[in-house]
């Protein structure tokens, strides 16, 4: 019997679909939850995948093969036109107090503030 799968912990509890070109896109990649957290928290926070492992409470060479699953996904997508679901997933919510609509954790609504004063616009 093969070990149970550790619950991966996300900040943001949200469900969508985007659609790049509604009359052109055909198929749809599904992205589950926690990859989706990945990208926010590598690409996006500019975390390590240590730093998101701590974040996820997963070990790091769980988030690195999330991440290259995801990163995939999205290229995919992008190559090929293909719109984007985010839904379901093995996961929980965390359970730090704060803005539901944002990330639930202080570190890493930190991180994030923080990124986006660098960000310089093109």
């Amino acid at each position: 019997m093969s070990r149970p799968q550790k619950l991966r912990t996300v900040c943001c509890d949200r469900e969508f679909l985007f659609v790049p070109f509604p009359e052109e896109a055909s198929e749809t990649v599904q992205l589950s939850l926690e990859e989706y957290e990945t990208i926010r928290l590598i690409d996006y926070a500019n975390l390590t995948q240590q730093e998101c492992a701590g974040m996820m409470e997963i070990a790091r060479t769980t988030v690195q093969s999330i991440y290259e699953k995801a990163r995939f996904k999205i290229a995919d997508a992008l190559i090929h036109q293909k719109n984007i679901s985010v839904k379901g997933g093995h996961y929980k919510l965390c359970n730090h107090p704060g803005d539901e609509k944002n990330c639930l954790k202080e570190n890493c609504k930190r991180k994030i503030r923080n990124r986006e004063e660098n960000y310089e616009k093109v």
